[in-house]
């Protein structure tokens, strides 16, 4: 699905873009999505886990923009790729298509500006517009930032999943939150 795209002023003052990802951005998502892995400690992948090779990646971009139950929206200021959101069914299976899950980067020189809440907001209208009746998502539980961020923008905690992730060979227990749509 392709998104209507909007300006948006960050807390900084910045002009940001907000719209769907395109092929031709395949270069651009990859990069983005390694550099968030290196910089942050809160991604559930390493850079060179980002395997995807520009063919593959504009591939998949193609494909969101015509998906009936995916969502893809990016940020943009002065033409850079800052953050990046996605929607998608929870699950393969009919029982479980009222359920949509959330994902979300945005590189660390621009937390706390608003882009984080703008993504959240544009994805969730969009996946009710989809006709998702429920949004989901897992978050570090050390991500305090992360875990506000959704909570003031309507989703509740519902559960931890003890050690989901391994930071350097420690346990990290993953907060399962969900929001009605």
């Amino acid at each position: 699905m392709r998104a209507e795209e909007i300006q948006i002023t960050l807390r900084d003052g910045s002009r940001c873009l907000l719209r769907s990802p395109r092929p031709e951005d395949g270069e651009a998502v990859l990069r983005h999505l390694r550099r968030v892995a290196a910089e942050s400690p809160f991604t559930a992948f390493l850079p060179e886990e980002i395997s995807n090779t520009l063919r593959e990646e504009q591939a998949f971009l193609k494909r969101q923009l015509v998906s009936p139950n995916r969502f893809m929206l990016a940020g943009f200021v002065e033409n850079r790729l800052i953050g990046l959101g996605a929607v998608g069914p929870a699950a393969a299976n009919r029982k479980c298509s009222h359920r949509a899950e959330l994902g979300l980067s945005i590189r660390r020189r621009w937390w706390g500006l608003g882009l984080g809440r703008a993504l959240v907001d544009g994805l969730c209208r969009e996946a009710g517009r989809m006709g998702y009746e429920r949004m989901a998502l897992s978050v570090m539980e050390d991500n305090v930032r992360a875990v506000a961020l959704y909570e003031s923008c309507g989703f509740e905690r519902f559960g931890l999943l003890p050690d989901a992730y391994r930071t350097e060979g420690e346990p990290q227990a993953a907060i399962l939150m969900s929001k009605v749509l």
